[in-house]
């Protein structure tokens, strides 16, 4: 009897040296992950350098919010609101400063609002503090009115930050990772945000063709509503047509066959991720701390 033929070495534990070469190559050229890229449609300014995880700058903002909107005295609300527009600011320069204004006059129209209609048999009896062109302001009502406005635009500058630190899509892409939601129900949000830039592009050829063929409108002033109206028809037979598209290229790929999923890109949880948590908490309960002993809130009014 002839020995058998002996293995050669090569062959020897070549899928795991197959394995150990796959993992030690680098990455492909104009591939980046999740964690080290910058968040979608990022502008100039901290937002595109920090590259934070899409779920930690929400995870981070919750206690705040909580912690300002239950305080009974401005005086955090109008701190939060000051640190949040200037973060927007650098955050995006771009996009920022003009959403740090826009943020501001919406806190100050609110706090007006709020100051001129405010009950003050519900805000209490107090020395008026502003007497002009007809108008009377106790103090309460004074408060009451910046204390609202600065929890809501520190609410709302805080969401918009968020929202520059990390795009809708790598948010849900993050919840699905991270807090394990469905991917289904991700993926239909995905697929939402997809219909709403098809959506436009589409409205805007439509608009042109309508443009260029001219409306039946009689009425010059009325031709602009007119073309907007007729585009109407138009792109809602073009979003039907294309969720049937999406709907079959969805099961014909088997969507949904599957319990999990594999990502093209996986976020990642990093040290900066957990730092940014650890001190937005710290500084929520600080806030606790220093202003808590005037009692809590739960309605301004």
């Amino acid at each position: 009897m002839s020995d058998p033929t002996p293995v050669p070495s090569a062959a020897v534990g070549s899928a795991p040296a197959a394995e150990d070469a796959a993992h030690a190559a680098p990455a492909p050229e104009g591939t980046t992950s999740a964690a080290s890229r910058a968040p979608e449609g990022a502008g100039p300014g901290l937002g595109g350098l920090l590259a934070f995880d899409p779920l930690s700058p929400f995870t981070a903002i919750v206690p705040i919010i909580v912690v300002v909107a239950i305080q009974t005295t401005p005086v955090p609300a109008l701190w939060a609101l000051g640190a949040t527009t200037v973060l927007l600011v650098l955050t995006d320069l771009r996009r920022g400063p003009l959403l740090a204004a826009a943020v501001l006059a919406l806190a100050a129209v609110i706090a007006v609002l709020l100051a001129v209609s405010a009950p003050i048999e519900r805000v209490g009896a107090s020395p008026v503090v502003i007497d002009a062109f007809g108008l009377s302001l106790q103090h309460n009502q004074v408060v009451a009115g910046v204390r609202l406005g600065g929890k809501l635009g520190t609410a709302l500058s805080l969401f918009l930050l968020t929202g520059l630190l990390a795009g809708p899509q790598d948010l849900l892409r993050a919840m699905v990772i991270h807090l394990h939601v469905p991917y289904r129900i991700a993926y239909a949000g995905m697929a939402a945000l997809g219909f709403r830039e098809r959506f436009a592009a589409e409205y805007r050829v439509i608009q042109e063709a309508h443009a260029l063929r001219g409306t039946r409108a009689r009425l010059p002033v009325l031709r602009p509503l007119a073309r907007r109206w007729s585009a109407v028809p138009a792109l809602m037979a073009g979003a039907v047509r294309h969720a049937e598209r999406v709907s079959m290229s969805m099961d014909a790929r088997g969507f949904g066959a599957h319990r999990t999923r594999t990502e093209r890109s996986v976020p990642r949880w990093r040290w900066r991720d957990t730092l940014l948590v650890l001190v937005c908490w710290a500084l929520a309960a600080a806030i606790v701390l220093r202003f808590g002993d005037g009692g809590l809130v739960i309605h301004d009014i």
